[in-house]
């Protein structure tokens, strides 16, 4: 198991699954970790990637979700399984040939500026979705969009802190409902109960 990475653990219901956010500015010696973690087939992929900090979220968001597996004993090695996309473009885990899957949970990628996070179900019948969102003057172009009044953020917050978060929460949701991106986000209202809930 990688002990170089600094993987931070958030909070998700008890038994639930296990989700783990990566500051990939601190990722050391990143062609190393790709070597290290990416199967042929996505190390061709990450190749492709031509933006530096692009190629560094990617990566970090694989590295998260294959210390998951790691940490589990799921897998031995990294490369043992692939991340790769359904028709709706949500990531799931492919195994090397010859390897059985005996187990296929649902699991879950972001990554935007300095943050890759990746969270994994823990029992078949969960599903899971993550999202990092920046705080950026951007979201208040687009809050119409996306935001309506009945969105509950708690706490004292400034507009795009708000937004950023409404965002997070609303591209999760997409997530787990597996219906693609392009699902309104309009269409969920997110109400938060207690700070952080």
């Amino acid at each position: 198991m990688p002990e170089d990475l600094e993987l931070t653990p958030l909070p998700i219901g008890e038994g639930d699954g296990e989700v783990v956010v990566l500051d990939v500015t601190r990722l050391p010696a990143v062609e190393s970790l790709a070597s290290r973690f990416l199967t042929l087939e996505e190390h061709e992929e990450y190749a492709r990637l031509r933006h530096p900090g692009r190629r560094r979220e990617w990566l970090g968001a694989r590295v998260c979700l294959k210390t998951i597996l790691l940490r589990r004993r799921r897998i031995g090695d990294p490369r043992e399984c692939a991340v790769v996309k359904d028709t709706r473009g949500r990531p799931r885990l492919s195994f090397v040939s010859g390897r059985p899957a005996d187990f296929v949970y649902d699991c879950s990628l972001s990554h935007k500026g300095r943050f890759a996070c990746a969270g994994a179900a823990s029992a078949p019948d969960i599903r899971l979705g993550v999202d990092v969102e920046e705080v950026s003057p951007r979201l208040l172009r687009l809050a119409d969009a996306f935001a309506h009044d009945r969105d509950v953020v708690l706490g004292s917050r400034s507009a795009e802190e708000r937004l950023a978060i409404l965002w997070a929460l609303k591209e999760a949701c997409t997530k787990v409902l597996g219906n693609g991106l392009g699902a309104a986000f309009r269409a969920a209202t997110c109400q938060e109960t207690a700070p952080g809930r």
